[in-house]
């Protein structure tokens, strides 16, 4: 994933390993998704997309948030990253001097850690799993969760709902 830097360059988002290995190779073209996006927009999205993989430095990822919340509310960080407020607000105060010390309120303020799913879906499968998570989105808005993600707890009713009501095979 990439973005546009000046009419001849781009930014890597996401996938640097995988450019390092295709230049390796000689490669001349890579196929890439191009997104529009400003510099905090671009880091909050490098982040979500390298922590799906990889844990995360905890004074970058903190040292990014900081920065990135001068200019993006928090509710719109939260609904795109796997934080809790306090954890978001824990990991925007890190510095490298004081690490260890905020590690320790951040594991106490966090009393679950999210973790990412990623699904993919053909065109017609994601309009049926959209529907039914549309559909029982007002029942996961309701009901109180640990988890700040309303689509998340709603993809968690569906497979609760399941298996409740599935017969044994």
């Amino acid at each position: 994933m990439v973005r546009p830097t000046d009419n001849s360059h781009y930014e890597v988002l996401s996938g640097n390993q995988r450019l390092k290995a295709l230049k390796e190779t000689e490669y001349e073209q890579i196929p890439c998704v191009v997104v529009t996006l400003n510099d905090e927009e671009a880091m909050l999205l490098a982040q979500a997309l390298n922590g799906l993989r990889v844990e995360d430095d905890l004074a970058m990822k903190g040292a990014l948030l900081e920065m990135v919340l001068q200019t993006i509310p928090e509710d719109r960080i939260l609904s795109l990253l796997p934080e809790t407020a306090d954890s978001l607000r824990t990991l925007a105060s890190f510095s490298q001097q004081d690490l260890a010390e905020h590690l320790e309120a951040w594991e106490q303020a966090q009393s679950a850690r999210l973790r990412h799913m990623q699904l993919q879906f053909t065109p017609r499968r994601l309009e049926l799993v959209e529907e039914a998570v549309s559909r029982v989105l007002p029942k996961a808005k309701d009901e109180s969760f640990d988890n700040p993600s309303q689509r998340g707890n709603a993809m968690f009713l569906l497979c609760k709902y399941y298996l409740e009501n599935a017969k044994e095979e």
